[in-house]
């Protein structure tokens, strides 16, 4: 007996995966690993942060972050400033270079979306938005406290 939500689980999973790697792929990465571009991405989101907290973000140890932050700091994409509420402690802000680096990222992927999003018919491209709500629901569940990071 099949349960509808464990094949659905089955059939999104790889589909979500493959579209966010072929995305990946196929456009400008700059050699950004995934936490990196997930770190780029919080800064944005969220402005300046502490290591710490983008550390705990991630899911890894401040040590591993302190490496991650070392590497975009080389590429010229954050900085480190001191936090003006804490003036031991430092927080993470982007620069100039990586704010023009992730919109480019970004305008990058979504053209490439808008091109295969063109080649489907107008069914399909309306299925498709029709879902967008679903799919942000389904993103803003908490996620489980043993969730993993990979496919």
């Amino acid at each position: 007996m099949n349960d509808p939500i464990t094949d659905l689980a089955a059939a999104l999973r790889p589909l979500v995966f493959r579209l966010y790697y072929v995305a990946r792929r196929q456009t400008p990465q700059h050699q950004l690993t995934l936490t990196q571009g997930s770190i780029v991405r919080a800064l944005v989101e969220g402005g300046p942060a502490r290591m710490s907290a983008l550390a705990e973000a991630e899911g890894v140890q401040l040590p591993s972050m302190t490496n991650v932050i070392g590497r975009l700091e080389r590429m010229g994409i954050v900085r480190r400033v001191p936090d003006p509420a804490d003036r031991r402690a430092t927080r993470v802000e982007l620069t100039e270079t990586g704010r023009r680096f992730y919109d480019e990222v970004v305008a990058a992927r979504e053209e490439f979306i808008r091109d295969r999003l063109t080649g489907l018919s107008t069914a399909d491209r309306t299925a498709i938005a029709a879902a967008i709500p679903a799919f942000e629901r389904l993103l803003d569940q908490e996620a489980p406290a043993d969730s993993g990071r990979n496919d």
